[in-house]
């Protein structure tokens, strides 16, 4: 049975044959062989049902059966399973590695070599499905980078430990939102967005991988997207007259709130960076010029000063010489 719901599509499945749970889950999670023992009974009384949002999914299957999958990817499948037993117990093969799994220990792998997993008859298998490119990009902005390469998470994940329990906290809460008829999730874009946020952010700081140091290591704070682009024109015009307002509307955010997010990231006003970056430039190339060709109030003109009086004294406090000292050298290179 396959039922959509806002944005919640649901497939529920019930059969006691073999074959039809392989191909169900073959088409819709991943291509699978079923593996059984020769001569053991091949009758199963398998449950699955899927809950997905987009991307992202979490689906519950069990066997009645002591059972086994070969599980075969396709090329460019570029998933993330999060794998636990509610009840029971099983393994996954990967290679000559095998890694357990029960209530207390879940499995973490990535859609890539093929596995083998195998289960008890009593299993209850509980699944979350995420897509390894949003987990990426998602650790990227955590760190504050452009980019990172894959997120590599450890395979065993220990669910008794502190950061087990608050995994499994979320997890549970996300599969309780999936489920229930009137949640935010079934209507609201955001709050499906925002779920999938969520849960790859308490994934990634709970369980291991290989960017875990760096984002447990205390990051300064990232400057808001308006304060960069207000920084990059700043850079782009210093020597024209600007004023509070040009800055902010090329920000696109009101004067008020570019001078709290300055004063917030950068500790400063937009003119005191305006001020720091003409002077910046003002000492470098007044230690480039030849003193007998220029002058420094051409310089200082050139990079947007105007009160030549108060340019001297910012000049000398700043770099502790005044701007003639500079231009003629009188001061070490």
């Amino acid at each position: 049975m396959v039922d959509v719901q806002g944005g919640i599509t649901t497939v529920s499945f019930r059969t006691s044959l073999i074959d039809e749970i392989e191909h169900l889950t073959s088409t819709v999670i991943s291509n699978n062989n079923m593996l059984v023992s020769s001569g053991r009974d091949r009758t199963v009384d398998a449950q699955f049902q899927l809950r997905h949002v987009g991307s992202w999914g979490i689906f519950n299957v069990s066997y009645g059966l002591e059972i086994g999958s070969r599980l075969h990817f396709e090329d460019g499948d570029n998933r993330l399973a999060f794998t636990m037993a509610t009840r029971g117990r099983g393994k996954l093969v990967q290679g000559r590695d095998e890694f357990d799994f029960s209530p207390q220990k879940a499995v973490v792998f990535a859609s890539t070599s093929p596995k083998e997993i195998y289960h008890s008859s009593d299993v209850q298998l509980s699944n979350l499905v995420l897509e390894r490119r949003k987990i990426a990009g998602h650790c990227a902005r955590l760190l504050g980078r452009d980019a990172v390469g894959d997120v590599e998470f450890e395979m065993d994940f220990d669910l008794t430990d502190m950061n087990g329990q608050s995994w499994l906290r979320l997890f549970h809460y996300a599969s309780s939102e999936l489920s229930a008829p009137h949640s935010l999730i079934r209507d609201i874009p955001a709050a499906r967005q925002q779920m999938e946020q969520m849960l790859i952010t308490g994934l990634l700081l709970s369980h291991r991988h290989n960017y875990t140091d760096a984002l447990l290591r205390p990051q300064p704070a990232v400057a808001p997207f308006y304060v960069k682009r207000a920084e990059a024109f700043i850079e782009a015009h210093f020597a024209a007259s600007l004023s509070l307002a040009d800055i902010a509307a090329h920000a696109g955010v009101s004067a008020r709130s570019l001078q709290s997010g300055f004063q917030n990231f950068r500790g400063m006003t937009p003119m005191a960076f305006l001020r720091t970056i003409r002077l910046q430039h003002t000492h470098a190339q007044l230690r480039l010029a030849d003193p007998t060709a220029t002058t420094v109030t051409e310089i200082a003109l050139a990079c947007g000063f105007t009160h030549m009086g108060e340019f001297s004294a910012l000049y000398k406090k700043t770099f502790g010489v005044t701007p003639r000292e500079t231009l003629v050298g009188m001061v070490s290179q």
